[in-house]
């Protein structure tokens, strides 16, 4: 399986969208490289977990989405509050954080997604300050739902056992 059809990569593209509303902020995720413009975000989804058991398509990822700026012009209380504006883009609508991935998502069930964690301001090296926000979710890219229509009954396990 490439990158690109990952639960990771499939999650990060499903998170982008809500920042858009966020004038000029530029929103990265893992496969970017190279250098990246202040203020940004970006997005690294990492599988923490299959919590059904393994081979069961089901994966409990942490989601890291750290928001930087530079430090040269923002002090850290205007950082803070665009801060907010980036954390109110999780929460900007009526729907829950789990509909607003899912609804983003392409290829990909979302059953959890909840803000586990936040990370403090600090002022890392290159004269940025950064602050990051921890997301769980549970997940399943959709080609896993193939599964779903087999029939787990004592006639039919030959062919799961062959299937995985």
């Amino acid at each position: 399986m490439s990158f690109t059809q990952s639960a990771e990569y499939r999650l990060e593209q499903a998170i982008v969208p809500l920042f858009s509303s966020i004038t000029g902020l530029n929103v990265y995720t893992t496969n970017r490289t190279g250098s990246r413009l202040f203020p940004y975000v970006s997005i690294s989804a990492t599988p923490a977990r299959q919590p059904i058991g393994p081979y069961s398509g089901v994966y409990e990822m942490s989601v890291a989405i750290n928001y930087s700026q530079t430090s040269a012009k923002y002090s850290e209380t205007q950082f803070d509050e665009q801060y907010l504006d980036v954390f109110g883009g999780l929460y900007s609508t009526p729907t829950g954080l789990r509909e607003k991935i899912e609804n983003g998502a392409t290829d990909l069930k979302v059953y959890m997604a909840r803000v586990s964690a936040q990370n403090p301001t600090i002022n890392v090296g290159k004269r940025a300050w950064q602050r990051g926000i921890v997301v769980s979710a549970i997940v399943t890219p959709e080609l896993a739902v193939l599964m779903y229509s087999y029939e787990f009954d004592d006639d039919d396990n030959s062919f799961y056992l062959a299937t995985i």
